[in-house]
């Protein structure tokens, strides 16, 4: 990726319902709302919710492993 615009528009491309934050100190950071059970809408608490990483590929495979 050449820049952050395009690194992050390709994770969110990848990695839907995901907000990819990145900081002035260049932390990348992955959040996304935790699930709520459809039968009792009450939130799972099961679900990784936020991840960070020292740079889009670091937060790339973090995404992955959560995700699988």
């Amino acid at each position: 990726m050449t820049n952050l615009a395009e690194a992050k528009a390709a994770l969110r491309r990848d990695f839907p319902g995901w907000s990819i934050i990145t900081t002035n100190r260049e932390r990348w950071w992955a959040t996304r709302n935790p699930d709520r059970d459809p039968m009792t809408n009450r939130l799972m608490d099961h679900h990784v919710t936020a991840v960070d990483a020292d740079s889009a590929e670091d937060l790339r495979q973090q995404l992955d492993e959560v995700t699988r």
